[in-house]
């Protein structure tokens, strides 16, 4: 198998991370990356396992010193891929899963920032906005003003034409095999 790179996006709460953690636990030589952020940890994550959180001082002297792959500023928090995760996963495994926003995701998928590697964008959407609000405020993890701001973010045009593939999480097992047939390609 050639060594590539997955980038799944999609709007927050469309079950991305339940399809990142499909792959990983059910294919063979798969790593993916943690993300840093700037924002403060919710109550159950937990430092270089959701993320590693560091302060937004040591994350511009990161961006400073081209440690990241890519790196963006949402929501009034900064969230960046480091270099070296995927180089690292990439040494050792034949693919690397990238679950990132949209903003992240199209600066990797279209400015070929992973040169070396065949690089694929799979973009999970919901069936429509409302299913998605509905996942959203189950979480009760954001106010109602973040919300709208995910949801005004999620259907953007021009970054959805930067993915190969697109997939529409409504059954969760239809998803999962799509995500299969991708991987077997």
């Amino acid at each position: 198998m050639k060594k590539r790179c997955l980038v799944f996006s999609g709007p927050s709460g469309v079950g991305k991370s339940t399809l990142v953690n499909f792959v990983l636990n059910n294919f063979d030589s798969v790593g993916t990356t943690v993300s840093c952020t700037s924002r403060p940890p919710r109550a159950s994550e937990k430092n270089g396992v959701e993320y590693y959180f560091i302060s937004k001082e040591e994350f511009d002297e990161r961006v400073k010193n081209g440690e990241f792959i890519e790196h963006v500023e949402l929501y009034g928090n900064k969230y960046g891929t480091l270099k070296t995760a995927v180089s690292d996963i990439l040494k050792d495994k034949d693919l690397c899963i990238l679950d990132l926003d949209f903003e992240g995701a199209y600066n990797i998928l279209s400015n070929n920032l992973i040169p070396n590697f065949k690089v694929e964008g799979i973009l999970v959407l919901p069936l429509s906005i409302k299913s998605l609000k509905t996942r959203l405020m189950n979480r009760r993890t954001e106010t109602e003003e973040e919300i709208q701001r995910r949801l005004d973010e999620s259907f953007n045009a021009k970054k959805i034409a930067s993915y190969k593939h697109i997939i529409f999480n409504n059954d969760l097992e239809v998803a999962k095999a799509e995500i299969s047939k991708i991987l077997q390609n």
